[in-house]
């Protein structure tokens, strides 16, 4: 019954949070201006990402006082409201890439250097790796996952969605193997993010700005190591279940790279962003990737814990073709090409 009230509350306030700053940053207009490079039209108010993250950081205090979890992981949880601020100071007025990128750093060390336990990576078959080289692994992930999310945060409800699939995934898989304090957590996050989601599906009326991508992508690396050091799930299942934002935002950096653009400016040429113009729809794109989601890389993920040893394997059959995906949803349109 305390678990109920606590899962209601919080999606209650992760409403009320994200309504309350929606009014506050509209007369303080505080907004996100559409550009060339935009998938909306209207100025729309941003940093809206605080609601869960109130929401959530409430929820985590609860859990540590009802002893659900312990103070270390309580410190690991938190981490991610330092990218919060840094983001939201980001999304009032531009950040360098070098302040961004220190400050990932600082807090990505903090969070590999906080971990408890012995986290080990099954390569395949026999072949593991332990030790260093893991948290390193671990460290380097995190990185990516911050400024992956940020980039795949460009339509209405993409971000949030695949917030909620990923938590909800980590809840059903981690309680499959009995590890409750995990789904509990996990669980925290996704009502936390369905407050939020009411106003970010399409047409959004608000976004959750850097502020919070920046703390979802390190958040749900962190849910992904603790179940990786929980043992009940391991790196392949996180990377199966991320496949679509991990491939998509992969695919298009390298391509740019390729062809001598800044990787880091702001562009509109990821495939999520293609598809968007082809069917001028964001809903359509967003409900796409969710079937994909549950109905494809959800089993694989399941397999990657029964079959760990074939995690490669498996989470080659997630890649493969996600990036035919990516690449058809690319030629499929010769609308707004790189820029």
């Amino acid at each position: 019954m305390q678990l109920l009230i606590l899962f209601l509350t919080t999606l209650l306030i992760g409403y009320i949070a994200t309504l309350c700053w929606f009014r506050f940053a509209q007369k303080r207009l505080w907004l996100d201006q559409p550009n060339h490079r935009s998938s909306h039209a209207m100025p729309t108010p941003t940093s809206g990402g605080i609601g869960f993250v109130i929401a959530f950081f409430l929820y985590t205090l609860i859990l540590f006082w009802l002893q659900v979890i312990n103070f270390n992981e309580l410190l690991l949880l938190s981490a991610a409201i330092v990218l919060a601020i840094t983001g939201f100071i980001d999304d009032l007025r531009d950040l360098s890439i070098q302040k961004r990128l220190f400050s990932q750093f600082a807090v990505c060390c903090f969070v590999v250097l906080t971990i408890q336990g012995n986290p080990v990576l099954v390569v395949f078959g026999d072949l593991q790796i332990e030790g260093i080289e893991v948290r390193i692994f671990i460290l380097l992930g995190l990185l990516w996952l911050i400024n992956l999310y940020n980039f795949m945060d460009g339509i209405d409800g993409l971000a949030v969605t695949e917030a909620i699939f990923f938590s909800l995934s980590i809840a059903l898989l981690v309680l499959s193997q009995g590890n409750y304090a995990i789904a509990i957590i996990a669980l925290g996050l996704a009502l936390s993010l369905c407050g939020f989601l009411y106003f970010n599906l399409s047409p959004a009326i608000i976004f959750m700005g850097d502020l919070g991508s920046n703390y979802l992508g390190l958040l749900l690396g962190v849910i992904g190591t603790l179940g990786i050091v929980s043992g009940t799930v391991n790196v392949w299942t996180v990377l199966v279940l991320l496949s679509v934002f991990i491939v998509d935002s992969t695919t298009t950096l390298i391509a740019r790279m390729r062809a001598g653009l800044v990787w880091y400016h702001g562009h509109n040429s990821h495939a999520y962003q293609y598809a968007a113009r082809m069917f001028k729809s964001h809903g359509k794109v967003v409900a796409a990737v969710c079937f994909i989601n549950i109905f494809w890389l959800l089993p694989l993920a399941w397999m990657t814990i029964r079959y760990q040893e074939a995690g490669l394997i498996l989470t080659g059959l997630a890649w493969i073709p996600l990036a035919i995906l990516s690449t058809f949803c690319k030629k499929g349109t010769s609308a707004s090409p790189l820029n």
